[in-house]
């Protein structure tokens, strides 16, 4: 589901971000070139579990047509992680798995959304996707002070999934399909798009056809698709696989959920 590819050049740390990120220039198995944002392990508080929901997240966003970034699994040689200039970060990478995660950088005028930013009504129908896709997931990380999407005109990107997939870890949790279960999504700051989505008059089914569409064997793929390399994340992949196959089984009551916290 993933291209592996290769780190040639180290550029620059990027400026935003609490995994300390790197921007890199990477070659794929054709010589093409590409320009990536890259995690590694030993940025990240957990390890290959925050890589790993970063791998099982863009899968899923992907499937289900929504506008992330092409995603990348970065084999990092030793001597590559030599090239590193900054002694700090070169001790970050050198101390990481040998597979990191990757995003494609974009360019093109894309700047980070702001509170400013409307949904219009071209954006409105990808707008309430990844609303419905951060409730499923779990995802707590698209909240008004750390935005973690991109906006060009109606264009949208959205990134950084390291912390979904995190619901075993809340005390007295409630899946998205019952009532009260995006309680915390009530909260305008808590996402993005609440405020702009809120009362909006919304057409659902294409995000239960999307919803609908994914079949057992593609869900059990997105955790296929993890590198051998990422140890100890079997538990973590297991319990998004099997969040997703629950959201999937109950979509009608999540989306009534989801209705509920947009009134």
């Amino acid at each position: 589901m993933l291209k592996r590819v290769s780190p040639i050049q180290y550029n620059r740390p990027v400026t935003r971000g609490r995994t300390g990120p790197l921007f890199i220039t990477c070659e794929t198995d054709d010589g093409s070139t590409e320009d990536v944002v890259a995690k590694f392990s030993g940025g990240c508080d957990q390890g290959n579990i925050n890589l790993a929901r970063e791998v099982i997240g863009a899968c899923l966003a992907g499937d289900l047509g929504l506008p992330v970034p092409e995603p990348f699994l970065i084999d990092v040689p030793a001597q590559w992680v030599a090239t590193v200039p900054d002694a700090n970060e070169r001790a970050k990478v050198g101390g990481s798995s040998p597979v990191a995660f990757g995003s494609r950088f974009m360019t093109g005028q894309f700047g980070i959304w702001t509170p400013g930013n409307l949904i219009s009504d071209i954006m409105l129908p990808t707008a309430v996707s990844i609303f419905v896709f951060d409730a499923i997931i779990q995802n707590p990380d698209r909240r008004s002070d750390n935005p973690n999407c991109l906006v060009r005109g109606d264009e949208l990107r959205i990134f950084d999934h390291e912390l979904a997939f995190s619901h075993g870890l809340i005390i007295g949790w409630q899946p998205p399909w019952s009532l009260g279960g995006l309680k915390s999504m009530e909260t305008n700051g808590n996402h993005i798009f609440r405020a702009g989505l809120k009362g909006r008059i919304v057409d659902y089914a294409p995000i239960r056809a999307a919803w609908a569409a994914l079949s057992d064997a593609r869900i059990a793929g997105y955790e296929t698709a993890l590198p051998a390399e990422w140890i100890n994340v079997e538990a973590t992949a297991a319990a998004a696989i099997k969040l997703i196959k629950d959201a999937r089984d109950n979509i009608d009551a999540v989306l009534e959920e989801v209705k509920r916290v947009l009134l």
